[in-house]
């Protein structure tokens, strides 16, 4: 009877260890690859006749100065994570879902009827309906790919990418007809109403609750994969498909569930952003969200827990750059250099990493 205690306890110590050391070569990928992408920034900044110095700090100021800006820094980063939790889901199945700007903005257009559509609900009940109804959205957006590519196998990087256009056209047509409201001259829906409304969490910062559900979402998101047998599963599968195959696991089954999965996490972002911070759906509203989701989980190296410190870097940025182009006259366009950069730099330990494979695999 004391023998059992005392296994589990060191069995639990061990994986501690290996979490906390998984963690530690994450963080300092991520310093590796901030600086090197702050270095060559400076350095156009430099040639550009500016001072760097002045413009990064200008860039820290505007993101995390006050109380207010750091709330508003949070904020900028709930569809980030969300954003980057539905590409982990994604790739860690190997299924390449370039879709999640699409499946982002109709999950945002569910949620917005959702909100301004139905009335007379309590807002412990709207809220929760509204998030539900933008998770079905990604969900059933993201469909069509996957069933193209297992019934015909039709690539699905070429499908979710049309699906990407498809989603931003049929939105703006609904906005600019049925939808539109007749209070506004620009495309876009009716307000939703205050009981589908993020409550804020900050007075005078437009940080909401959908900070807090991101949070959440992390932990379920890494239960899920790392701590559940379907999750098993699926990162099985996406390690090595034919392995799996050949071992009898459903694999079909699991890029089915991937891919869905992925785009229910993207349409609960898209129905966040709106319930939590524009009101109502208009056009454009997404500044590329989904295509930061995916250099914020080849960040975190498809790890939940690592998609948060990236998604924060990347609001600090937008967040910072109006601040900076004030300050010091240096372009808010310089922040689209550096993610550029980072982009690159991911690439390229990626392709480092499936050369160094294939070298091992040969010798």
């Amino acid at each position: 009877m004391t023998v059992k205690p005392e296994i589990e306890r060191v069995s639990l110590t061990e994986r501690l260890k290996e979490l906390l050391l998984v963690l530690g070569v994450q963080l300092a990928n991520y310093a590796l690859i901030f600086v090197l992408a702050l270095t060559i920034g400076a350095l156009v900044i430099l040639l550009s006749g500016k001072d760097p110095l002045a413009a990064y700090k200008a860039l820290f100021s505007g993101a995390f100065g006050s109380f207010v800006a750091v709330a508003n820094t949070l904020d900028r980063s709930t569809i980030l994570i969300m954003a980057g939790l539905s590409a982990v889901l994604a790739f860690s199945t190997s299924v390449k879902n370039l879709g999640i700007e699409g499946q982002l903005i109709m999950g945002a257009f569910a949620g917005a009827w959702v909100g301004f559509g139905v009335q007379g609900l309590p807002s412990f009940l709207h809220i929760p309906l509204a998030l539900a109804a933008g998770a079905v959205a990604g969900g059933l957006w993201s469909l069509p790919p996957i069933l193209l590519k297992l019934r015909w196998n039709v690539e699905e990087l070429v499908t979710t990418l049309m699906f990407n256009y498809i989603a931003v056209f049929f939105t703006a047509y609904l906005v600019a007809f049925p939808f539109k409201s007749a209070g506004t001259i620009l495309p876009g829906t009716d307000r939703i109403a205050d009981t589908a409304k993020l409550p804020r969490l900050v007075r005078g910062s437009v940080l909401n609750v959908g900070f807090l559900i991101a949070l959440v979402l992390i932990f379920i998101v890494y239960w899920f994969l790392f701590r559940t047998k379907q999750g098993y599963e699926l990162r099985l599968v996406g390690m090595n498909r034919l392995f799996s195959t050949y071992s009898g696991l459903p694999v079909r089954r699991s890029a089915l569930l991937g891919m869905v999965l992925s785009g229910a996490m993207a349409g609960v972002g898209g129905a966040s952003i709106i319930l939590g911070f524009f009101g109502r759906f208009i056009t454009e509203f997404s500044k590329g969200y989904g295509w930061d989701g995916i250099v914020i989980s080849l960040l975190a190296k498809n790890n939940p827990l690592g998609v948060f410190p990236a998604a924060l870097f990347y609001a600090a940025l937008a967040n910072g750059s109006l601040e900076m182009q004030s300050a010091t006259q240096v372009p808010s366009v310089l922040v689209t250099t550096l993610k550029g950069v980072i982009m690159f730099i991911v690439t390229m330990q990626a392709l480092l990493t499936y050369i160094n494979k294939g070298v091992r695999r040969w010798k």
